[in-house]
């Protein structure tokens, strides 16, 4: 291809080219791309958490508005170089960290060359022009942490050229830092087959396989901890704090017995002292012969206590024995007079040994049977293990076992078998993740006509009027998810400056088991715009005339119709959550 002229002076309402910025190509065809340097691309992403952007938004203001309007009426010389002097200006603010500034001068050189690449079918020079300003614009969104649109953008560069080392490198750290481990993976490795000594994504490669290999050993510790017979196991915790119970014991028995030991040896040396001193002086004893003769003076004690003890029990025992028989005899001398006792069971009452009065009909049991009979109340009932030991109860996430197979137990403790039927609440839960599926709902439309190449983004910005009740029942040794939910939704849809473009209300009049079994059965009732594309529509028309204004509301209103097909993703993905965590 000869290298293209230099472009004639224009107009005064032509906008001036930045000559300093523009690169000469030379006659072999190939373009002298001026990029960012290895510092400063994604090469080398050891900064790439230190932002200078909030970080808030997906996108900046005044791309492919200003695009449009600059590339209006262009040659496609013109149209080369001016995105190369916008990537130019892109590189100049990421130097100086304006990474705002930078995002929209990508976007603008981006927007520039999608006019020569339709389809694909741009010629290689245009083709490599625009990979660098997607992998560029890529590697400053992933700067200001916008995951989520680093990874798209770089897709978008694949689209281009599916091997393109640089661009999988953006997507796979992208997809890494949102947690997408699998896919970073898989880029990583196309990337590593198509230039196997690419520094930077053999160092990204080894860095996310250390990562993983960490990991495996945290889990697999965590494990072996779990499991072992040792080293604080929870399996074994029990039996653990029993063995160092004991030797507590132990221990402090052997120390009880020590300290009485040398108790006893002080009082022989007072004893060996006292005799000495003795006038006569005695003998003094040894230490075996004194402990001896404790030892009987002891026993001696203990028996004359035990005596002492027996005797006193047969004195009260005569004691009552003779009351019987003064009783017996009162009872006898007069037959017309009735006793105490004899009056009281007339009454229809008596006296318990606690001193409480009670039927005369209520036999009281005595001390052998209430320990025969043991506590007789209420007991909750826990699940045990082989040994007998309570398990604590299970987390609501393991709780019920989905449709009671595996020989595992489908009810609570005491429906093992589930064939009674049990139902538990769970409608603030389900109301609450029902609500955040909805949030999480967005579409992107990108519309890829001849006058209109913008991309539109639909977000759910409130969920309304939420109700409706949600359980898990067990019946017949079979789970069952019920619940009837009724939901109204607000939507916004923004162009690529993230203007508001349209806006208005979905309605779910009925989320219930019946209709959330296949996609297409969830009815989404679709109600009039709030703000309707008639506002930018009109802008449009002024510009371009009636045809513009109709495929910019037709773009709105097929961003609609996939919002519609994605809430209803949503309302299955809550669905699958509310099965898996009951």
């Amino acid at each position: 291809m000869p290298p293209l002229p230099m472009p004639k002076r224009r107009t005064a309402r032509t906008l001036p080219i930045r000559r300093t910025a523009v690169t000469h190509l030379p006659a072999s065809g190939k373009k002298k791309d001026v990029i960012i340097s290895e510092d400063d691309d994604d090469t080398d992403d050891s900064d790439a958490t230190v932002s200078t952007n909030d970080g808030k938004g997906d996108d900046d203001d005044g791309g492919n508005n200003d695009a449009e309007d600059e590339g209006k009426d262009l040659h496609p010389d013109d149209l080369l170089l001016r995105a190369m002097s916008h990537k130019e200006d892109g590189n100049a603010h990421f130097k100086s960290g304006d990474y705002t500034s930078a995002t929209r001068s990508y976007r603008k050189g981006t927007n520039l060359l999608k006019k020569l690449n339709k389809n694909n079918t741009g010629d290689e020079q245009v083709k490599n022009l625009l990979m660098t300003l997607q992998t560029n614009l890529s590697m400053v969104c992933y700067r200001q942490k916008k995951h989520r649109m680093s990874r798209d953008v770089a897709a978008k560069a694949l689209a281009i050229d599916a091997t393109n080392v640089k661009a999988l490198y953006r997507r796979a750290v992208a997809s890494r830092a949102m947690g997408d481990v699998d896919a970073a993976k898989s880029d990583l490795k196309t990337a590593l087959n198509a230039e196997p000594n690419n520094v930077s994504v053999k160092k990204e490669w080894v860095s996310l396989k250390k990562s993983s290999e960490e990991q495996k050993k945290k889990e697999k510790a965590r494990l072996q901890k779990a499991f072992s017979n040792k080293g604080g196991s929870l399996l074994y915790s029990d039996k653990e704090e029993e063995e160092k119970r004991k030797t507590r014991e132990r221990a402090e028995r052997k120390r009880k017995e020590k300290e009485a030991e040398e108790l006893r040896k002080k009082e022989w040396e007072d004893e060996c002292v006292r005799r000495m001193a003795s006038d006569p002086p005695e003998e003094a004893i040894s230490y075996e012969d004194w402990d001896k003769e404790r030892k009987k003076k002891e026993e001696d004690e203990k028996k004359a206590r035990e005596k002492a003890r027996k005797e006193e029990q047969d004195r009260k025992r005569k004691e009552r024995q003779r009351k019987n028989k003064e009783n017996k005899k009162d009872d006898s001398d007069d037959d017309d007079e009735l006793t105490e006792k004899e009056l009281a069971m007339l009454r229809g009452y008596k006296k318990t040994s606690d001193g409480r009065t009670t039927s005369y009909f209520n036999r009281e049991q005595t001390e052998h049977e209430k320990q025969l009979i043991g506590c007789i109340k209420p007991k909750r009932l826990e699940p045990q293990n082989s040994s007998g030991t309570n398990i604590p109860p299970p987390s609501p996430t393991t709780s019920v076992s989905s449709g009671g197979g595996g020989g595992a137990p489908v009810g609570s403790v005491w429906n093992q078998s589930g064939t009674t039927w049990e139902e538990k609440d769970t409608t603030d839960w389900c109301k609450k993740t029902l609500e955040r599926c909805l949030l999480e709902t967005t579409t992107a439309y990108y519309s890829e006509s001849s006058n209109n190449d913008s991309t539109y983004v639909s977000v759910v910005t409130k969920v309304s009027d939420l109700t409706g009740d949600a359980s898990v029942a067990i019946a017949g040794g079979k789970k069952r998810y019920i619940y009837d939910f009724h939901a109204s939704l607000d939507y916004e849809i923004h162009d690529d400056a993230q203007e508001t473009v349209a806006s208005g209300t979905l309605k779910l009049p009925d989320v219930n088991s019946a209709t959330t079994v296949d996609e297409d059965e969830l009815e989404v009732e679709i109600f009039g715009w709030k703000k309707a594309p008639a506002s930018a529509a009109a802008a449009a028309a002024e510009e371009e005339g009636e045809h513009r204004r109709a495929m910019v509301v037709q773009d709105v209103t097929e961003c609609r119709k996939m919002l519609v097909q994605d809430v209803r993703k949503s309302v299955l993905k809550f669905v699958e959550t509310f099965n898996a965590n009951f």
